[in-house]
């Protein structure tokens, strides 16, 4: 896996309006993908152009200790929204043993947060399309 980036994001075409809309049922869920878990926490504020940015913990399959993290949903465009998994802690070189497993577990977790985001989605606001392999 080549990493250019500390960050793992998406942009989807959902409008940045509706994306943080639904973004609100965020704090308090445990999203699980395999031995992967994010647990999302409050709001920490507010980031660029309106963004708005949740607390949470990440944890590796690995007994490594968790990875403090923002979920990040911004405007990326007119109907386009990016969401992100930030890593808030220091996760060394980006090629080091602790930075490849947050890597891979936000990139397995990441669709899961999206689909959260589009099930909180308004009936009349379009549905995200899958990620691209």
């Amino acid at each position: 896996m080549k990493v250019y980036s500390s960050v793992v994001s998406q942009v989807i075409p959902v409008g940045f309006a509706d994306l943080a809309h639904s973004a609100e049922q965020l704090p308090g869920q445990e999203i699980v993908a395999d031995r992967a878990r994010l647990t999302i926490h409050g709001p920490v504020g507010a980031g660029l152009a309106g963004a708005v940015r949740y607390g949470g913990t990440l944890r590796t399959a690995a007994l490594l200790p968790s990875v403090k993290v923002e979920v990040v949903v911004a405007p990326w465009s007119a109907g386009r929204s990016e969401v992100a998994i930030h890593p808030i802690s220091e996760l060394g070189q980006l090629d080091s043993l602790r930075a490849n497993r947050f890597f891979k577990a936000a990139e397995a977790l990441l669709p899961l947060v999206i689909d959260q985001l589009d099930s909180e989605l308004p009936a009349e606001a379009p549905a995200a399309l899958p990620l691209a392999a």
